[in-house]
């Protein structure tokens, strides 16, 4: 019985909806880079994807959340990544460092080398959106995270962890943000951001 419900919702791709929603941002990403983010049509990606198109509905109400989709598989990867970051075996300052040189990168490659998908992700961040939100949260945690296991290692001096993850953030901000990393695109940043990092955390290091 169970297998009877099975094939009779089980879409003619033969995917599961969960498939579907992955394979169209798969597809969405492609026609991206192929013909930019304004030529995207939910109509295209259900005829390529070979579904109809309320199933592709019932996963993006708009073109709008299909973009968002796809930003928001990059910000998770991201997410990952700098968690990687986080649990490796290292000096904790450094750590900190490579956290916000991989966050750094992050931004650049893309802008470099996915342009199309970087103006949809701009789009997307241009007003608050929930998983944009997530993001934001996951990255403090992280670094605020580090922060405590460098204050724990007396590595930085005992403050408010909250808070001298937040100044960290803060001071790299030309260095990730969105529009700024495009603006900044020519130049290559990263020795100035390794100074201003280091300059920072010696700041918020133990007084000798």
């Amino acid at each position: 019985m169970k297998q009877l419900w099975y094939n009779k919702n089980m879409p003619r791709t033969g995917l599961n909806p969960s498939e579907i929603k992955e394979k169209a941002i798969d597809l969405t990403i492609a026609s991206m880079r192929k013909s930019g983010f304004e030529k995207v049509r939910l109509v295209d990606i259900a005829k390529e994807l070979g579904v109809s198109h309320a199933a592709l509905y019932a996963h993006f109400k708009d073109k709008s959340a299909l973009l968002d989709a796809v930003s928001e598989r990059w910000l998770m990867q991201i997410d990952k990544d700098l968690e990687a970051v986080c649990k490796k075996s290292k000096d904790p300052c450094e750590k900190i460092l490579q956290w916000v040189l991989t966050l750094h990168h992050a931004k650049v490659q893309k802008v470099s080398n996915d342009p199309e998908l970087y103006k949809a992700f701009n789009l997307s961040t241009a007003s608050e959106k929930p998983f944009t939100n997530r993001h934001l949260e996951i990255m403090h945690a992280q670094l605020t995270g580090l922060v405590r296991e460098a204050i724990a290692k007396k590595r930085l001096r005992n403050a408010d962890p909250e808070v001298m993850a937040s100044i960290i953030r803060e001071s790299t901000m030309s260095f990730h943000h969105p529009r700024l990393v495009a603006q900044y695109l020519g130049e290559k940043r990263e020795p100035l951001l390794r100074q201003v990092l280091e300059s920072v955390l010696k700041g918020l290091k133990l007084k000798s």
